[in-house]
């Protein structure tokens, strides 16, 4: 393929290969030839197809997850590119970086009502590190196109990760000259996020006052929420360290599965330190006897937002005299407390507190430490116990798929409700990594996702756990997975419609068939009849024994497609559960609290 055009996109294409990018994911279009074949044509770049461009930007997304580098998106121009931007958020507010290439008319067919022509420029506005409307290729040249490619590295992967934004300008003729490829020698190949990382601001005093802070103060938590971008190896990393700084300082540490603090065994945890893992906040904080007992003089706040609404409210409410945000990004998010403190460096800096400074030691009996673990034991083994006694509903069936997957399974939770259940209900992950789009929160693009985590590496099971409303969300997702030979195991909660608008305040203040029609919305499909096409195979499964096995043998399959596993759940029961496992969680944790206090329980 020569000539001025492909030239120029070609030592774009090469040198991003050359910086450690391993995969481009195009949609098919017209304008953006140039583009799709430059990239196919590049030895080192993995081409992925996806018909629909939303669905491609959430396999791109799932392709930075789970690597930490930045995937490719090429689409043509007009809509194609508009559908790019539900993906474009979430990788801006989850920190996954992310390389867009949009096709564009040239400058003298814009605004002339040519067809298939929007205004491009600056179409993700804030979602993007960077953006910019690039001249025609073939009045650039490929010294410009390199300066472009190393740009679009630096401001993907920088400390602050997340998308950017190349608008591609480019003229008739689209096709190239000739069908010979131009070589392009590329450098040996660099990591693209050690290449572009900012060095962290020396943060020696932030972390110097924090050890103060934990040295003075008994009464602190650590509260980690999902991890910034950087590849699950990378938040695995982050996690431990996390850990190991709780366990120093002897304070409890509230974690969801998503922040990996859940992985290994209560034993392993114990034999680590005198820290403790809580598994149970959700239901602790939720009353305000228990929240007030549990008040912290010190909260430490690590990775993005917390899912769980207890605990933000909780630290609201409370309004410790000390809270200190760990962020590595230095983007000053906060969605709870006023900020006492700031480190702006990654919590592995934590790790130097730990090597310097001798542990407070508090880990006697009836201390603030033991306490928190008291009441997280009486509530595991309450909601437990209520849990596995019980039908299945979603609880049992968080509970029993994350039991049934083989070690190092990744594990793709949608929001709103699967997310939710696994902080609720699932109190040990063992090996299994579990993930979800935390970033903007939203139901779209999951099974996307999960599709490129699973191309990222094809060795690892990888598993969505959906709700109906998010499966059908995004079937196009599910259709691409046969297409492309991947395999997905994916489960099913399917309660007929939005049941998390059930838990809300809304449900009991507007007529019962408003709620249902506005708000519930109810689909009537049966997922199950999705059986035999495009690569899904579906079946309905009833009890929690034919769910297990069902989980463990699509889990050991490998055939191209999607393993899909429908629970019908009941939407009533299911809310009257929720409820009930709360009360029973704090119920046990009362007579706990009441025990050591050597007082009679209620």
């Amino acid at each position: 393929m020569t000539g001025p055009v492909y030239d120029t996109v070609a030592a774009f294409a090469g040198r991003l290969a050359a910086l450690g990018v391993t995969d481009a994911v195009v949609s098919p279009g017209s304008r953006s030839t140039p583009l799709t074949l430059c990239f196919d044509a590049q030895t080192g770049i993995r081409t992925w197809i996806q018909l629909d461009e939303r669905s491609a930007g959430f396999f791109a997304l799932g392709l930075g997850r789970a690597s930490g580098r930045p995937a490719v998106l090429v689409c043509t121009s007009g809509t194609a590119a508009a559908n790019y931007l539900p993906a474009v958020v979430e990788a801006s507010h989850s920190g996954i970086p992310m390389i867009v290439c949009t096709a564009d008319r040239p400058p003298e067919l814009r605004g002339w009502g040519s067809p298939q022509t929007i205004d491009q420029v600056d179409l993700y506005g804030t979602a993007v590190r960077w953006s910019i409307d690039l001249p025609v290729p073939d009045e650039a040249g490929p010294g410009a196109a390199i300066g472009w490619a190393e740009t679009a590295i630096r401001s993907a992967s920088g400390r602050d990760p997340g998308p950017v934004h190349l608008n591609w300008p480019l003229r008739e003729p689209l096709e190239p000259a000739s069908t010979v490829p131009v070589p392009r020698e590329a450098a040996a190949a660099v990591d693209a996020g050690r290449m572009a990382s900012d060095e962290d601001p020396d943060a020696s005093k932030e972390l110097s006052d924090l050890a103060e802070i934990a040295a003075e103060y008994e009464r602190g938590v650590v509260v980690v929420g999902p991890w910034p971008g950087g590849g699950l190896n990378r938040e695995l990393q982050w996690a431990a360290q996390a850990k190991r700084f709780a366990s120093w300082a002897g304070w409890p540490l509230i974690g969801e599965p998503i922040s990996h603090i859940r992985g290994g065994s209560r034993a392993a945890s114990s034999a680590a330190g005198p820290g403790c893992v809580v598994a149970t906040a959700d239901h602790l904080l939720a009353g305000e006897t228990l929240a007030e007992a549990l008040r912290p003089d010190v909260a430490v706040l690590a990775g993005r937002t917390a899912t769980t609404k207890p605990v933000r409210l909780w630290l609201e409410r409370t309004r410790p005299r000390q809270v200190v945000l760990i962020d590595p990004e230095d983007r000053w998010e906060r969605a709870v407390c006023r900020l006492t403190g700031h480190v702006p460096a990654t919590v592995e800096t934590l790790s130097s507190i730990v090597a310097s400074a001798a542990p407070p030691g508090r880990d006697a009996p009836g201390g603030w430490l033991d306490t928190w673990s008291r009441l997280d034991a009486a509530a595991r083994e309450a909601v437990g116990a209520a849990v596995d006694d019980g039908p299945l509903l979603s609880a049992r069936t968080a509970r029993v798929l994350t039991g049934a997957l083989p070690d190092g399974a990744v594990l793709v939770a949608t929001n709103s409700m699967p997310v939710r259940d696994l902080d609720a209900f699932v109190f040990d992950t063992g090996s299994i990594v579990c993930s979800a789009n935390r970033g903007a929160a939203g139901i779209d693009g999951t099974a996307s996702t999960a599709l490129g985590i699973a191309a990222a590496d094809p060795s690892r099971t990888v598993t969505l756990y959906t709700g109906d409303l998010a499966l059908l969300h995004d079937l196009s997702g599910l259709v691409a997975a046969a297409r492309l030979g991947l395999h997905l195991v994916a489960v099913c909660v399917d309660n007929d419609g939005g049941e998390i608008f059930s838990l809300l305040p809304v449900a009991d203040r507007i007529p019962a068939q408003d709620f249902e029609h506005l708000f519930r919305t109810p689909h009537g499909v049966d997922l199950c009849g999705l059986d035999g096409f495009a690569g899904i195979r579906a079946r309905g499964v009833t009890t929690a024994a034919r769910l297990e096995k069902a989980v463990r043998a699509a889990a050991q399959s490998r055939h191209p497609g999607v393993d899909l596993l429908v629970v019908d759940i009941d939407r009533d029961g299911d809310v009257a559960q929720r409820r009930a496992l709360t009360v029973a969680a704090q119920h046990a944790a009362h007579r706990a609290l009441a025990a050591e206090r050597g007082a009679d329980g209620p």
